[in-house]
């Protein structure tokens, strides 16, 4: 119980690093974002979250380096977007098949409660060319706000300690 209250502890640490909780950091979305790091058409096969930790949890299947994902912008109680970075904080998206097209269900079942606090977070980093994060905050760049969906393809990793996939990716579509 004390080593799980040690990784939860250290996991919200990271996530509010990892974001960047800073307060005042909150600023609106701009809605002139840089059509370089915007695609017009969502990449196919995404996969949720939740599918992408099983890739890497899953023993029997090779651990892949290029994924597509798909989730909301939302940090939970934290800030998600990182200053002066183009850095942001995805969460799972609610099933929807489970929902049925409800948006208000997933706060109101436990059972979509329950599946969406176990899920892991995703920060995903917009990189330039060479590979180094961009220095212009994510929603400025791409004009995201917190809620709005986004699919991304890049360079995967998951840390297991704290339930955290991180991508590298030059372009994302938002829904």
């Amino acid at each position: 119980m004390i080593c799980r209250l040690k990784y939860l502890a250290l996991g919200t640490a990271c996530l509010a690093f990892a974001v960047g909780c800073e307060p005042g950091a909150n600023e609106t979305a701009s809605t002139d974002s840089d059509p370089t790091v915007i695609l017009s058409e969502a990449p196919s096969d995404a996969l949720s979250l939740t599918e992408v930790k099983e890739k890497f949890t899953d023993e029997e299947t090779e651990t892949p380096n290029e994924i597509t994902l798909v989730g909301k912008v939302d940090a939970g109680e934290f800030e998600a977007f990182e200053p002066n970075s183009a850095t942001f904080m995805l969460s799972e998206l609610p099933d929807e098949d489970h929902t049925g097209g409800d948006p208000d269900h997933a706060d109101n079942c436990p059972f979509c409660k329950r599946r969406l606090a176990n899920a892991p977070k995703a920060v995903v980093k917009l990189v330039d060319e060479s590979g180094t994060v961009r220095a212009t905050r994510a929603d400025k760049l791409a004009g995201l706000s917190k809620g709005d969906v986004v699919t991304a393809s890049g360079t995967v990793t998951y840390d297991e300690a704290v339930n955290l996939i991180t991508i590298q990716t030059q372009k994302i579509h938002v829904r």
